[in-house]
């Protein structure tokens, strides 16, 4: 007998197995998934190991159900890193496995029951037999019809799905179970292909021409002279539905299923590239990774790649996956979003055509099911994508590049588990023998310390090279674009109150004159932050969370609009104040919308255009924002952080930063890492073609350490500031945290329990001598009501927080967030 160690798809508070035994009719071997009773149900499983000898004599194992055809859907490495995320994440093993799945793979099983009669003793009245939620049970399945069991337990609340299963198991009501068609397949065409010889094609062309019937001599014809199947669709199209209908019902012809590839590169055309010569630090840097990835040593080599901006890291990237594909080895590299991808996939594209897949949520689903699928079955050598494609079904991968690796849009926070691909691809380079290469202008300060001490090779890129005529010349002595700082204090004492300061407006003027483009950064969508009545003093607030509403501006599409950016709430925005009838409501905190407003009074012919989330929603619509203001008429482009990532584009010599305190309000003590790496980001898009570049940094706090330093673009000395901060309060890298909120729809239930919770720790932490550990709060989230359910959050600091879990586990309703990259 052979058993095997299950990672159910089942809530629990542990990263644990499940021991069941196979059927000798069936093969089960890890990576697999499959189906095994647990309880009264039937759930899906990934299999972890397989063993001839059973764990627990004493207890006898169930048998699988089921294995899904085209698996292992894991290999050895992934199973190791689901394990892995399961334990420092604290979630389940199959929801870490779940990252790594197919997608459509996680399908459910339906069950259906009815009433079964012939099981009841004769001489027992059900009435009396029976509790009033089991009698409500019978009741609805009184017309012995199968009915759905989640809808019949649906209907009696909580206690639904107990009392459904306990007439289960007693054996009043029976069930049957289906599987539900998986949400995305594969895709077909039907196409036609003749069956007869050449001849036989010929007579039958003789036989039709110049009748009545020429259209079945064409349609032989065409498809006799045909390389390959034809699709039917077309061919109706062309020759019409009874002449497509005879060739197959006459046998001459038959309908075949042709997989059609969902490629989101169809319609990309891609010019190939080669290699540019190096700069000497480029060289050094690509010499050092390479020689890495040919000793394919272990543990493997990892790398900082620290380069200004525009200092040429992605040529390094690229000559290094080159080196990489030589050696026989495949490639991963990770962008910190899709608004980057574009850009970045050019470059893949034309120095690797038709090697390249695309993997992140702006996909369609059929898009991301063939490209999953392509990437397992070794189509593509280099897969690109965000924050998900860490997890891609890679097999001999050698080289994995994580660019902007400081960007924190590489954890995940919005569901469970909140992992970061950073660390992950730390863990995968280890399990696969990969070289891992983090790249960035501003470094973490965490990854700039462990290279410090050594944990990461330094790689130095401190100059741009210019760039003429697609050639790279010798560095030039000051690469970077020249940056103002403009106190918007003093514009106010000097009675200049508009959006845009002075020095802005002059140096929009100059750059517009001279033919180049322009680039305006701020990070808050719409037209205003909130609208305010200036007789009441009332703010306009959302009905669900404890949130202003932000004024969008009327569109061809849609009226005016007042919208909670967390929720998605959103109301008709109107002049009358709903509180006191007064038409005085005032909109404050401009947004990108109000900036293309200003913008356009001020330069009419420059054609504004903005790229954030509301203009950009999918991949291509950020390919469509980029093409246009790269090749287009556009001059001025607004948006938010967006367009301060990683775009190169040598016509932009002015970058404008509206409002760069909007990040330093922030109640969090990542704020000013956070706003020195996109304010010096961002003015790293100016000056990357030979006209130079000039950067204006509006703020109302030009001292700010933060400031200061990315306008001298000089990262190290906010190094030296910020980690003499974080040492002085104990705060990351010199110790951990875990952030734990509470949501609950009850404000004052929410408020016990958090209260309720931090008192357990801190009576847990000293029983268990637990010193080191030290327990914040229990605080409200800002804001405190999302979605209408009311939040509360405890840190735990240390060098382990998370023995403090092991000891004293949190409860129902609580989420865990293991190196949290925000506190706010």
């Amino acid at each position: 007998m052979t058993y095997v160690e299950v990672a159910v798809d089942f809530p629990d508070d542990r990263a644990r197995t499940f021991t069941y035994s196979v059927p000798e009719s069936m093969t089960a071997i890890p990576g697999d998934m499959v189906w095994v009773p647990f309880g009264t149900q039937l759930l899906q499983g990934v299999v972890f190991g397989v063993s001839k000898i059973q764990p627990d004599p004493e207890v006898e194992a169930r048998s699988l159900t089921s294995v899904v055809e085209n698996g292992p859907f894991l290999d050895r490495p992934h199973l190791r890193l689901a394990r892995w995320i399961a334990t420092y994440y604290r979630t389940t093993l199959f929801i870490a496995c779940s990252l790594m799945l197919p997608p459509g793979s996680r399908t459910r099983l339906r069950t259906w029951i009815r009433r079964e009669p012939d099981n009841f003793p004769a001489n027992i009245t059900l009435g009396r037999e029976l509790r009033p939620h089991e009698k409500r049970v019978l009741d609805s399945l009184a017309d012995g019809e199968w009915q759905r069991k989640d809808r019949v337990a649906r209907k009696l609340g909580r206690s639904g799905t107990t009392t459904v299963d306990r007439l289960l198991r007693r054996r009043i009501v029976e069930s049957r179970h289906e599987w539900e068609q998986p949400r995305i397949r594969a895709a077909y065409l039907n196409v036609v292909a003749l069956t007869i010889s050449d001849s036989e094609a010929a007579a039958l062309v003789s036989e039709f021409t110049d009748t009545r019937s020429h259209r079945r001599a064409d349609l032989v014809s065409y498809l006799s002279t045909s390389k390959s199947p034809q699709p039917r669709p077309a061919l109706t199209k062309r020759f019409g539905q009874s002449a497509v209908k005879w060739a197959v019902d006459s046998g001459i012809a038959e309908v075949q299923k042709q997989r059609v590839q969902r490629d989101p590169l169809s319609d990309y055309v891609v010019q190939q590239q080669f290699p540019f010569d190096p700069t000497p630090a480029q060289a050094g840097a690509i010499k050092a990774i390479t020689d890495a990835i040919d000793a394919a040593k272990s543990p493997p080599s990892r790398f900082l790649l620290y380069g200004v901006t525009g200092s040429g890291k992605t040529e390094v990237y690229l000559q290094a996956a080159a080196q990489c594909l030589r050696a026989g080895k495949k490639v991963l590299v990770l962008v910190p979003e899709i608004a980057l991808t574009p850009q970045t996939l050019q470059r893949f594209a034309s120095r690797f055509p038709g090697r390249v897949a695309l993997l992140h949520s702006g996909l369609s689903n059929g898009e991301r099911f063939d490209q999953w699928w392509g990437v397992r079955e070794g189509r593509y050598d280099v897969v690109l994508g965000s924050r998900g494609a860490v997890f891609a079904p890679i097999s001999d991968l050698g080289l994995i590049v994580i660019d902007e690796e400081h960007e924190w849009t590489y954890k995940q926070q919005d569901q469970t588990p909140r992992y970061h691909a950073r660390d992950a691809a730390e863990l995968l380079a280890l399990e696969t023998g990969a070289s891992l290469v983090l790249g960035s202008a501003t470094p973490s300060i965490t990854t700039f310390r462990r290279a410090e001490r050594g944990e990461f090779h330094l790689l130095r890129l401190p100059d741009r090279p210019q760039q003429i005529t697609g050639l790279v010349t010798e560095a030039t002595q000051d690469g970077r674009a020249a940056v103002r700082v403009v106190d918007m204090k003093e514009e106010l004492r000097d009675r200049h109150t508009e959006l845009l300061s002075r020095p802005l407006l002059a140096a929009m003027r100059r750059t517009l004159a001279n033919g180049d483009k322009v680039i305006l950064y701020l990070n808050r969508r719409g037209t205003a932050g909130f609208v305010q009545c200036a007789s009441c003093g009332v703010m306009r607030n959302c009905r669900r969370c404890d949130n202003t509403l932000t004024h969008h501006a009327a569109t061809d599409r849609r009226p005016a609009r007042l919208e909670c950016h967390f929720c998605g709430y959103r109301v008709r925005a109107s002049r009358a104040c709903p509180a006191c009838g007064g038409n005085s409501v005032r909109r404050t905190g401009p947004g990108t919308e109000r900036v293309v407003e200003v913008v356009n009074e001020r330069f009419p012919r420059a054609g504004a255009m903005r790229w954030d989330s509301d203009t950009a929603r999918t991949f291509k619509d950020h390919m469509a924002l980029l093409k246009r203001f790269t090749e287009g008429t556009p001059k001025i482009l607004v948006g938010t952080q967006m367009v301060a990532k990683g775009l190169d584009i040598p016509a932009v010599t002015l970058v404008g930063v509206i409002a760069a305190d909007i990040g330093l309000a922030v109640p969090d003590f990542l704020a000013a890492e956070r706003s020195f790496e996109v304010l010096a980001q961002v003015a790293g898009r100016a000056g990357r073609g030979p006209s130079g570049g000039e950067v204006v940094i509006q703020t109302m706090q030009p001292d700010h350490y933060a400031i200061q330093a990315a306008a001298a673009q000089d990262y190290e000395w906010f190094y030296e500031r910020e980690i003499e901060i974080r040492a002085r309060h104990d705060m990351p890298p010199y110790s951990r945290l875990i952030r734990l909120q509470y949501a609950g729809p009850d404000a004052i239930e929410a408020h016990e329990n958090a209260y309720g919770t931090a008192a357990r720790f801190g009576r847990r932490k000293q029983i268990s001598g637990l010193s080191g550990i030290e327990v914040i709060g229990p605080t409200p989230a800002v804001p405190l009501r999302v979605r209408g359910m009311f939040r509360w959050q405890i840190v735990l600091k240390g060098a382990g927080p998370e023995q403090l879990l092991d000891e004293e586990p949190t409860g129902a309703g609580w989420s865990i967030d293991v190196d949290p990259v925000s506190l706010s």
